[in-house]
């Protein structure tokens, strides 16, 4: 026995190191160390290390023990540690780890609790080394006394900076006291700093103090622990003013240090916080917990002054919820969310109306508009309850949506989730598996919004496979301002496999109605087959190539269309519509075999046809800067006016541009090569280009042409004149707005050779009725030699020529169901002209007044005035008043010009302009004789007395000639001189007709004319009267025997002129005296008879009175 006891002792070392490492395995650690020294009372470790050995996480050089015995069972007395190292590490997270220490765990105790053991403990230059993010940190560690009596420990760092960008640490410090006299061990903790950057986010000033105390026995723990944070801010969070509190009572197990019972309060406050949207102000949790043996329960509640999060804003909202805890790991419970006066967000309301764009011109306008208004109003007050229930057992938890979920808005509208089958969860979420289950239906209501429901007959969601839906969604009579939406039951299925894209199937009819532009479209019908898939983007296909389209009616812009139908197909890239994983659109949409037959909107009703070969849509932008550009190619349109009157509109092209986004939305496109051709006009308009545009404003769309262009052609000509009514013009510059129903355009008339401008207009068209007009306005046309009126129109040419000066102008047109009319006003300020048989017009001023401007007719009465007529004779001064009668057709009323002191006039007749021949008669009234020849500008001839007549003139093309004219000295007479030198060396009679003349007294003078103005014409001339003044000696023709040479006074003469002579030399027509010598030179005189004589007169006072010369 002694030899084996010697044995034993002498191997004593190697079996104590096997049992201490025995008893470290069983508590789940492996170490290293050398026992270098053991006795009955005494042991010393050396080199004692867990973990890695060149980086343990404990290490302690030196380990001191003693114990004594009571009987066979040792009893620990001391324990001597020296230099100690305890390293620990806090990674970005904020988890602390031991390294290997954390798998240390308890080992047999036999069925009892554990204790502190009353021993003396020291440690020497002990430490603990925490590796932290913003660096490392160092507590010193030392502890002395003996546990129940005088023992005291303390930890502390030292106040510490590390700079760092995401993490650093200003001025930290923290200590840790424990203290153990008497049966109770108190616990201490204390930490604070001025700073801290944690992971980007700046934390600080901050402290914390924690305190606990238990019994030597561990059979209570109580605790209490404070902290305060003044600020913690980062890129997207922030929070101010957190401050917080908690205590606790635990009882512990008998037999294991496990609590029997348990009781703790904990409340947590926060003056503000917000993390990027989300904000809080004055919030506080509260927390109650109690239980014994495995069970217990907890309320909790959280409240706070105003708060704001995932688009909803609050002022004091509430969740308070109860959880019970049923045994061990088992819970259940309940939480409700309640939010009263609560309100969209600004941003959130904006984002509802950015999802709803404002299309007033659409046919789904009006009801989105008042969703939108529905939706905004109720966004501005509600009620949200959602109560939730929880439950854990057996390892699995479930948060379930049993009760519905209900939203009521201030205005009556209402939002309702709520399970769709009895029995079973709307929601079910569980874990482990984070998986979602549930049957749900939707309801929406009251308030103006929309009536809808949307039934979720499966819902299937688990993060390995994805989420997955089928069900059913209904649109009551969803309705606004005449607008309407019905979709009774459109079926949907919704697929979104992990990691693949997302399906949304829906299949139905949607029945629309709405406006369109200032009309409407009624009942349009689209039979949906549609796949809405997203995934990197999003992608809107047709399952079948097409969409059938159909159409009740439609009423736009002044037609009413009864049915139609189209078919909307996917573009190129099978898809109506898509957008990429960046948000840019793209895809697009073709409209094929659009053709609607209907009517003009009004009474008359007039049928209307509508076509296009081919729509095409392309989809481009993204964001709030949408883009769809529409292409329509051969657009045609005609109207049906009369039996004979098609109104033909025909384009080759015409295209959109429409943006979207933001709310808000705007076409701009072009149209190209169109043709508007009406008979009811004079000429056809075509290659009309030019930009439009269309924006939303007020109730309503404004439609806008810019810088339009158009070719005006007259129509052909007649078969009588093959001259078209005007040359080829343009429409420059047109500008044009569509709104309220009506059209209003303005431009400029240009010459299309040189594009001469000689108009501007205005425009305006009444869509309803048909009806509008337009007024041409020329301000200033001045005509000369860069502009005549037949470059305007063929018709003038040939009637006016060498047309100079300027004009003024307005035409008036309108049109009507009746037909196309036009009026108008011309106004001359000096304009001289030509006619084809009136070759100088000079100075024409006057307005002249057209009631039909196609016809060219005017009303009776219009008034000119002519500065110089000159169709031989120049006259002047003119006041002229006319009716034009159409067909080039002049009826002139009066028209009388200065001639001589006296008056030209035309009397009323009809004249049609630019005929070969025009027959009129001149009339001559109260013209001086004295006049009358400076006029005619005869030399050595002066003349009294009035002169009047008429003579009726032929107006050919080349000339004009005079039949049967006529002009006579007024009563009265007058007096003749002959003053030239052309009879000083006549003889005989003419020298007689010579003295005579001198100084003639004459009592009638008669004039008649006949011939060609151009060639001869022959002018008889007839005079009577008597010589006064100077005698006249008539010796050579009544010589008397014996008495020598013979004189008279006042000698009767009968003078008959035949002149035949061009009419240039008539100004010479007063032929018998224009030039007397020509006349008189072959003038012969028939001797005086007897009974002439003076002897043979007897008491007669004039002998000569009976003697007549003749020609």
């Amino acid at each position: 026995m002694a030899i084996l006891a010697a044995g034993l002792w002498m191997i004593r070392l190697p079996l104590a190191e096997m049992t201490i490492r025995g008893a470290l395995a069983q508590r789940g650690l492996g170490a290293s160390f050398q026992l270098i020294q053991l006795d009955f009372s005494s042991a010393t470790l050396a080199n004692f290390a867990i973990g890695d050995p060149s980086r343990p996480d404990l290490a302690l050089p030196l380990a001191e023990a003693s114990w004594s015995w009571a009987g066979v069972s040792p009893r620990l007395e001391t324990l001597r540690l020296v230099r100690p190292s305890l390293r620990l590490s806090v990674n970005q997270a904020g988890a602390v780890s031991a390294g290997a220490l954390r798998n240390i765990r308890p080992g047999e105790r036999g069925g009892a609790r554990p204790v502190v053991p009353r021993v003396r403990l020291t440690i020497e230059q002990g430490e603990v080394l925490i590796d932290a993010p913003f660096g490392p940190l160092r507590a010193e560690l030392v502890a002395s006394g003996v546990i129940g009596q005088d023992f005291a420990a303390l930890a502390r760092i030292a106040e510490t900076s590390h700079q760092g960008a995401a993490f650093a640490l200003d001025s930290g410090r923290a200590e840790f006291s424990a203290t153990a006299a008497g049966d109770l061990l108190s616990m201490r903790f204390a930490a604070r700093s001025r700073a801290m950057v944690w992971n980007g986010a700046r934390v600080g000033p901050a402290q914390i103090e924690a305190a606990a105390e238990t019994p030597l026995d561990l059979a209570t723990l109580t605790g209490s622990a404070a902290w305060r944070i003044a600020a913690i801010t980062s890129e997207h969070n922030s929070a101010a003013g957190i401050a917080g509190a908690a205590n606790t009572s635990l009882t512990f197990s008998e037999t294991e240090l496990t609590p029997a019972t348990w009781q703790a309060e904990a409340r947590l406050s926060l003056l503000r916080g917000a993390q990027r949207e989300m904000r809080l102000e004055n919030g506080e949790l509260r927390a109650n917990l109690n239980g014994a043996n495995g069970q217990g329960a907890m309320t909790w509640s959280v409240t706070a002054a105003n708060a704001q999060g995932l688009g909803v804003r609050a002022a004091q909202p509430i969740a308070t919820g109860e959880i019970e805890f049923t045994g061990p790991g088992a819970f259940n419970g309940a939480a409700q969310l309640r939010l009263t006066n609560a309100a969209l967000t600004p941003n959130a309301q904006q984002s509802i109306r950015n999802a709803l764009p404002n299309i007033s011109g659409s046919p789904i306008g009006p009801t989105l508009a008042q969703a939108e208004n529905a939706i905004d109003r109720a966004a501005d007050r509600f009620d949200l309850a959602i109560p939730l229930t929880l439950t854990h057992t057996e390892g699995v938890t479930r948060i379930v949506a049993a009760q519905p979920i209900e939203a009521r808005a201030a205005t009556g509208a209402r939002v309702r989730v709520a399970a769709l089958r009895p029995g079973a969860p709307a929601l079910a979420m569980q874990w482990p598996g984070s998986t979602l289950t549930g049957a749900a239906a939707i309801d929406l209501e009251g308030g103006s919004v929309p009536r809808a429901t949307l039934l979720f007959d499966t819902i299937a969601w688990a993060p390995t496979t994805g989420f997955d839906s089928d069900g059913s969604l209904s649109i009551g009579d969803w309705s606004a301002n005449g607008a309407r939406i019905a979709a009774r039951e459109l079926t949907m299925s919704i697929a979104a496999p992990l990691g693949q894209r997302g399906q949304l199937d829906l299949v139905g009819p949607v029945i629309i109605t709405g406006p369109l532009g200032d009309g409407e479209v009624r009942d349009m019908a689209i039979d949906l087959d549609l796949a809405v898939q997203w995934g990197q983007g999003w992608r809107v296909a047709p399952n079948r190539s097409c969409l059938p389209v159909r159409m009740a009616g439609m009423d736009a812009a002044g037609l009413s269309f009864q049915g139609g139908a189209f078919s909307l197909c996917a573009g190129p890239g099978g898809a109506i519509a898509s957008a990429d994983a960046n948000g840019r659109w793209g895809d697009g949409f073709i409209i094929t075999g659009l053709n609607l037959n209907g009517r003009m909107a009004g009474e008359a009703a007039q049928p209307a046809r509508l076509s296009s070969s081919r729509i095409t849509g392309r989809f481009s932008g993204g964001g709030d800067a949408i883009q769809l550009n529409i292409e329509a190619a051969a657009p045609s349109f005609s109207v049906d006016m009369a039996p004979d009157r098609t109104i033909d509109v025909v384009g080759q092209s015409m295209t959109a541009l429409a943006r979207f986004g933001g709310g808000a939305w705007r076409v701009d496109g072009a149209f190209d090569l169109g043709r508007l051709d009406d008979p009811g006009l004079p000429g056809q308009v075509s290659a009309i280009h030019g930009n439009w545009s269309a924006t939303p404003q007020d109730d309503g769309v404004l439609i806008r042409v810019d810088a339009a262009e158009a070719a005006l052609t007259a129509r052909p000509a007649s078969a009588e004149d093959e001259r078209p009514l005007f040359n080829p013009m343009q429409l420059s510059g047109v500008n044009a707005e569509m709104r309220n129903g009506a059209i209003n355009a303005q431009g400029a008339l240009l010459l299309n050779d040189q594009a001469r401008n000689l108009a501007s207009f205005t425009a305006r068209h009444d869509i309803e009725s048909g009806a509008g007009g337009a007024v041409f306005t020329a301000d200033a046309i001045q005509f000369g030699d860069a502009l005549q009126p037949y470059e305007i129109s063929e018709l003038a040419r040939g009637v006016v020529e060498n047309v100079r000066g300027p004009a003024a102008g307005v035409a008036e047109i309108t049109w009507d169901k009746e037909g196309v009319r036009g009026a108008g006003r011309v106004r001359l300020d000096g304009v001289s002209l030509a006619l084809a048989t009136i070759p100088v017009i000079e100075n024409v001023r006057g307005e002249i007044v057209f009631d039909d401007l196609f016809a060219l007719t005017t009303p009776p009465g219009q008034n000119v005035t002519v500065g110089l007529v000159n169709p031989g004779i120049a006259v002047a001064n003119g006041r002229i008043r006319f009716q034009l009668l159409g067909e080039q057709r002049v009826a002139v009323e009066s028209a009388e010009f200065d001639f001589a002191s006296g008056i030209l006039a035309l009397e009323p007749t009809t004249i049609t302009l630019g005929a070969e021949e025009a027959n009129v008669r001149l009339l001559l009234r109260n013209v001086d004789a004295a006049n009358l020849l400076a006029t005619l500008n005869i030399p050595d001839l002066q003349a009294t007395g009035t002169i009047e007549g008429s003579f009726p003139l032929r107006l050919a093309r080349n000339t004009a000639f005079v039949t049967d004219g006529e002009l006579y000295a007024a009563p009265g007479g007058g007096v003749i001189q002959y003053v030239g030198n052309a009879g000083q060396d006549a003889t005989g009679a003419a020298r007689i007709a010579f003295d005579a003349l001198r100084n003639f007294d004459y009592d009638n003078l008669r004039i008649t004319l006949n011939g060609d103005i151009s060639g001869e014409v022959v002018s008889s001339i007839q005079f009577t009267g008597e010589n006064s003044g100077r005698s006249v000696d008539i010796s050579e023709l009544a010589p008397i025997p014996g008495v020598g040479r013979v004189t008279a006074r006042g000698v009767p003469f009968a003078f008959n002129v035949n002149v035949t002579a061009p009419f240039r030399r008539l100004a010479q027509t007063a032929a018998g005296f224009a030039n007397p010598r020509d006349i008189i030179s072959e003038v012969v005189v028939t001797p005086i008879p007897p009974d002439a004589l003076p002897e043979n007169q007897g008491e007669n006072p004039n002998p000569a009175a009976n003697q007549t010369p003749d020609q």
